[in-house]
């Protein structure tokens, strides 16, 4: 049930607390001024991000579970098989009875293929022979594409960014990142996005000489930036003082005071004001001393704070899926948009189809009728490369 605090001597304006909510609500009738109203508005945008943020992260935290146990295994084998593929078709290359350039182009793209899904699970060709293999189907070493590709998809990335008006340098970017270093890479650049969005809704309002009134209120703008800076230390010091428990000689109040001061704490150093006001609450009902206005002016300055923090949490939300823990669930297409895995049960299935597969056709490869299995696939690549529907990533025989 919710707690009332007043907040005015004439009990005109309460704060509801319950948990981590807090709530301005008029009494006697009168109703909420407009300052009012955004603090309440922006009290339940922080709590609302902050569930969301906790449920993403679950979410994601659960993906990871399962990715780590289940999908992880069966790429990891997907790869190995793919090897072991790679090594038999390229035994077909030098058979004299595989009659054709057609057939031999065919086997080459066959097995390009099956050494770029590797690559693209791996982020690598670390194996010497079939780095050399690479080579021999293609024409070009290795590095170099690698060098190329990786170059082109930056100049891409920055060229996308210049047509959005932002100036970023991505000359950092080097073949070989680690992930940790891509995922940070890409919220910088998620971030510097989002900055040129905002700068752009902003410019949209037509540029016109300012008023008298208009100056008075950036001069009060100005003066309530200066204070805003100083109200989060502000309500940090005053409530640090009556909060230490050092002072308190009743051991169940220094208990209490304990516990609220380690929240006051974390509370400080993640400049988090939400929660600084809730305590500052919980402190004066549990008190019961003499309640200071809160004025329109502080109401101004409280709000101006909450809603840097709105804006840090929707940035932090953004961002989540750029963390790099996240990355074996997070695939990104393009500097803008991340796909999460989240069909995990049925990629798991998938996925043992497709390593059966692979694994009846390196066994029928190095029968007695290997030659004849080889022809098969080759029949059956190539129509599939007619028709279009051709995925390398679930390439199944």
């Amino acid at each position: 049930m919710s707690q009332q605090i007043s907040l005015f001597n004439d009990d005109a304006l309460r704060v509801e607390a319950k948990s981590d909510e807090l709530t301005l609500t008029a009494a006697r009738g009168r109703p909420l001024t407009k300052a009012q109203q955004t603090f309440n508005r922006l009290i339940k945008r922080i709590e609302a991000l902050r569930s969301k943020i906790a449920s993403e992260t679950r979410r994601f935290d659960n993906l990871l579970a399962y990715y780590g146990k289940h999908l992880y295994p069966r790429l990891q084998r997907q790869t190995e098989l793919r090897k072991a593929l790679a090594r038999t078709l390229a035994t077909f290359l030098d058979n004299k009875r595989l009659k054709g350039k057609k057939t031999r182009s065919t086997l080459c793209d066959l097995i390009a293929d099956q050494l770029d899904a590797i690559v693209a699970e791996d982020d690598c060709l670390s194996d010497d022979d079939l780095r050399a293999l690479f080579q021999r189907v293609t024409g070009e070493d290795f590095e170099d594409v690698t060098r190329e590709e990786f170059e082109e998809a930056r100049q891409e990335m920055e060229s996308t960014f210049n047509e959005f008006g932002i100036d970023i340098d991505l000359s950092d970017m080097k073949p070989g990142m680690s992930d940790e270093a891509l995922a940070a890479k890409a919220a910088e650049m998620n971030t510097r996005l989002q900055e040129e969005i905002d700068k752009q809704q902003q410019s949209f309002a037509p540029p016109r000489g300012k008023t008298a009134r208009q100056l008075e209120r950036e001069k009060r703008e100005k003066l309530a930036e200066e204070l805003r800076k100083k109200t989060v230390a502000t309500v940090y010091k005053q409530l640090a003082r009556v909060l230490h428990p050092d002072l308190e000689l009743d051991p169940e109040r220094r208990r209490q005071k304990e516990r609220l001061m380690q929240e006051l704490t974390v509370a400080y150093s993640n400049n988090d004001m939400h929660t600084l006001l809730r305590l500052e609450m919980e402190w004066i009902e549990r008190e019961e001393g003499e309640i200071e206005r809160l004025t329109e002016e502080k109401l101004a300055v409280y709000n101006q704070t909450l809603k840097e923090q709105v804006q840090g949490l929707e940035q932090e939300l953004r961002e989540l899926p750029c963390d790099p823990r996240y990355q074996p669930i997070v695939v990104f297409e393009g500097p803008f948009r991340a796909t999460v895995r989240n069909d995990g049960p049925a990629e798991a299935f998938r996925l043992d189809q497709a390593n059966a597969s692979i694994e009846a056709s390196i066994r029928d490869l190095r029968s007695n009728n290997g030659l004849e299995t080889l022809r098969a696939i080759l029949r059956s690549y190539r129509e599939e490369q007619r028709t279009s529907r051709w995925d390398l990533r679930d390439f199944a025989f």
